[in-house]
């Protein structure tokens, strides 16, 4: 047994005969954690999928250095799918145990094949539009995400599932039983496709035809289908035969009305805002020309002042509800993202956004989406940042090391941050810039794992 706290290796007693401390519960926790690594190990022997990853997440609870689960963790989600996450736990096992660890093999097998990569990115995030397309009701388009995105990747079990549950709201049995059997192979007890699957099991069959009937039946249909799987459904929302006709008549009535709101806030209010402008001009120009030009009262100069400036105040007032009401649909927008987990695109979008005329609940809404966005962002860029450095792909790694700084805000990976970008900086032969962040390291951050690093980096350039 390695003591934790010092690293001396012993082999009986729970107290480091070097230190002293007592690494009763380390062990037990270990110990914990190895049980459910083997516990995990033989699920995924059995292709249950789903067991084995939460096996071995509690695995990683108990020891986050058992580089074993984490290495199969990563093996089973790039199984379903999910190479993102893969790809996040080599890197750390990589760091853990930097020398003999198969995780760094799998991570050079995914840089040699970066197409497919990026094809399985396509592929989440088309998974991610369409389930914002069936948030927003579009289930035609959510559709055709889920098929490229099955395409793309076709081990994306979430996408399969999705797409079970689009076949059963259609009442499309028979081809939502051919994508759940398709993730059932994958992750033989899903509890999602076991779900579906008890649902399907009691859904309304075709009706047993009889001899005649079939025949008859072939007698009509002249066309013989060769694709042995059905058709996907065209999915269009069906509003449901229940006896509550007046609720559905409100429903409508509310949707109308806010169809409504929503054309004159996007067409009608800039053309009326346009029109106002010309307007304005034109009556500029007349008062600009009414000394030469025209006969008209000190009077009417005055009325057509006011109607000036009262037209310049309503139009002032509608370029301010277009403003607010761009700047709402951009703080909706931004929601939908973070809970679709691009957190990237929701970083992008927040800093975009005017909080000036936001109400004191808008603006709440905007600091606590940024409280929680911007964190997320930050730990996603830093990991690809140093997953590029740390392939030597410094041109992508230096614009996502910089927005993960960007981002941050005291998160213990700045000063790493720093150290990667100035050793960046050294390789591109800007000296002045790699000088600077060392500094930074240095004198910011004396608690820093890149400390020493960074002290050998500045006293070689210097």
């Amino acid at each position: 047994m390695k003591c934790p706290n010092c690293g001396f290796s012993f082999t009986e007693g729970c107290i480091c005969p070097d230190c002293g401390v007592d690494i009763y519960i380390y062990r037990k926790a270990r110990n914990a954690s190895i049980r459910l690594y083997n516990k995990g190990l033989a699920y995924a022997k059995e292709r249950d999928l789903s067991a084995a990853v939460n096996c071995l997440e509690q695995s990683l609870i108990f020891d986050k250095g058992n580089t074993h689960a984490r290495n199969l963790l990563g093996l089973i989600y790039c199984e379903m799918g999910r190479l993102p996450e893969a790809l996040k736990h080599w890197i750390i096992s990589s760091n853990q145990l930097p020398q003999n660890n198969p995780a760094i093999g799998y991570m050079e097998f995914m840089q040699k094949n970066g197409r497919e990569m990026e094809t399985c990115n396509d592929a989440v995030h088309m998974y991610n539009q369409a389930l914002r397309y069936l948030r927003q009701g579009s289930d035609d388009l959510a559709v055709i995400q889920l098929k490229k995105s099955i395409d793309s990747n076709p081990d994306l079990i979430e996408a399969y599932n999705l797409m079970t549950l689009c076949c059963i709201a259609e009442k499309n049995y028979k081809r939502a039983l051919h994508f759940n059997d398709i993730v059932l192979k994958k992750d033989v007890k899903n509890p999602t496709a076991l779900h579906y699957a008890a649902l399907l099991g009691s859904a309304p069959t075709a009706p047993i035809l009889s001899a005649a009937q079939k025949q008859e039946k072939k007698k009509v249909v002249s066309v013989k289908r060769t694709d042995s799987n059905p058709d996907l459904p065209r999915y269009k929302r069906k509003e449901k035969q229940t006896n509550l006709i007046g609720k559905r008549d409100l429903i409508v009535s509310a949707a109308s009305i806010l169809c409504t709101l929503i054309v004159m806030l996007v067409l009608v209010m800039p053309a009326i805002s346009d029109a106002k402008d010309q307007k304005i001009a034109e009556l500029e120009t007349q008062l600009e020309d009414f000394q030469g030009t025209t006969n008209m009262t000190a009077e009417e100069v005055a009325n057509m002042r006011d109607q000036l400036n009262a037209l310049e105040s309503e139009n002032n007032q509608l370029r301010s509800e277009e403003n607010l009401q761009k700047n709402l649909d951009a703080l909706q927008n931004a929601v939908d993202l973070l809970a679709a987990g691009d957190y990237e695109a929701c970083v992008t979008t927040l800093s975009d956004i005017d909080t000036s005329q936001f109400n004191e609940e808008q603006l709440s809404s905007y600091r606590s989406l940024r409280a929680t966005a911007y964190p997320e962002a930050a730990n996603s860029y830093y990991t690809q940042g140093k997953s590029d450095f740390l392939s030597n792909n410094y041109a992508d790694a230096k614009p996502n090391l910089e927005n993960a700084l960007k981002y941050a805000n005291g998160e213990n990976f700045v000063d790493d941050s720093y150290y990667y970008l100035a050793k960046i900086a050294e390789a591109d032969g800007d000296i002045e810039t790699a000088i600077s962040y060392y500094t930074k390291v240095i004198q910011e951050y004396p608690d820093s794992n890149q400390l020493s690093n960074a002290q050998n980096a500045l006293a070689q350039l210097q």
